[in-house]
């Protein structure tokens, strides 16, 4: 951002020193031709300047999701990355996708190492993986689709995460069957 800013006062000088030249010579129309040439010299850096406060606005604005952003057809999935680089879902936004109907209790006996309440206030979530084998008992076509889009954007990613850090998670007693 910072050099479009030189840019336009370097330029803006030079023209202003130009056009006092000018003036100071006697050639007072010849200032109406700098202003002309400011028009043309002040043009592209004032778009550059227009462009990067506009790129500054939006990291700003959305540096709190930024690399946590997940949606499914248009529908926000709030996500939260731990320490070991595992996923946690939310659930009341994979229900509000899937209409599973699997209550909280249900799901803390069937995945207890997959399943924990998290943020303010505390919320159930599910694990990337434990989340992956509960939608891939599903057989409509929406579960079919949201467990593509699952391992594809969620599981899949935090897998390769975990491998490139070296961390391996406890034995997962709940595995898909296929």
């Amino acid at each position: 951002m910072i050099e479009p800013l030189v840019a336009i006062v370097l330029r803006t000088s030079f023209c202003a020193a130009l056009a006092w030249g000018l003036w100071r010579l006697g050639f007072g129309t010849g200032v109406l031709f700098i202003a002309a040439l400011a028009g043309l010299m002040l043009a592209r850096p004032l778009m550059d300047l227009a462009i990067a406060i506009y790129q500054a606005m939006r990291r700003s604005n959305w540096r709190e999701l930024e690399g946590r952003h997940y949606a499914f057809k248009g529908r926000m999935v709030h996500v939260v990355e731990d320490a070991d680089h595992q996923r946690w879902v939310r659930l009341a936004d994979i229900r509000a996708i899937a209409g599973f109907t699997a209550s909280d209790a249900a799901l803390q006996v069937t995945y207890p190492a997959g399943w924990r309440l998290l943020g303010r206030p505390p919320l159930p979530h599910l694990s990337d993986e434990a989340l992956l084998a509960h939608i891939a008992k599903g057989r409509t076509p929406e579960a079919v689709r949201l467990k593509i889009w699952i391992e594809r954007e969620i599981v899949f990613p935090a897998r390769r995460e975990r491998e490139h850090h070296g961390i391996r998670l406890e034995a997962l007693d709940f595995r898909a069957s296929d």
